[in-house]
């Protein structure tokens, strides 16, 4: 899949505040600078962040609030592939889209080094989902 002209995501991490510091560290190293360049404000705490211990297990999300990044083409498979490795003590879930609304939903398990495309992996109610699955196809052809 490929997005184009403008990139919108929040990306939910979770796990030790430990954790989600060396995340942070990483995300303001320039690391994804190839992908875009990380602002501030894309990194966000959630309220008992600053009050909590090392080992307490805390959420950030990792977002651009619906300001877009102009893009030219963005891979996220490509991306992730990076961003997923990096935060693999962590769980992660989130999604992407472009200014067409083409969509790209993912989750990575703690422990886990790679992604997956969660609106593959599960339905919430299978037998409507497959059908519009299938409607979906017939629309594309």
């Amino acid at each position: 899949m490929t997005l184009y002209e403008e990139l919108y995501f929040e990306i939910t991490l979770k796990g030790t505040k430990d954790e989600l510091r060396k995340f942070e560290r990483y995300l303001r190293s320039g690391a994804l600078d190839d992908f875009f360049e990380v602002q501030d404000d894309y990194i966000c705490y959630d309220d008992g962040f600053a009050a909590a211990d090392a080992s307490t297990v805390c959420e950030m999300t990792f977002t651009n609030d619906d300001f877009g990044i102009e893009i030219d083409e963005f891979c996220p498979e490509e991306f992730l592939d990076e961003f997923c490795k990096a935060a693999r003590a962590l769980e992660v879930q989130g999604h992407m889209y472009d200014i067409d609304d083409e969509e790209f939903h993912f989750v990575s398990d703690a422990g886990d080094s790679y992604f997956i495309n969660s609106r593959k992996a599960h339905s919430f109610n299978d037998e409507l989902d497959a059908q519009a699955d299938a409607e979906s196809e017939d629309d594309e052809e």
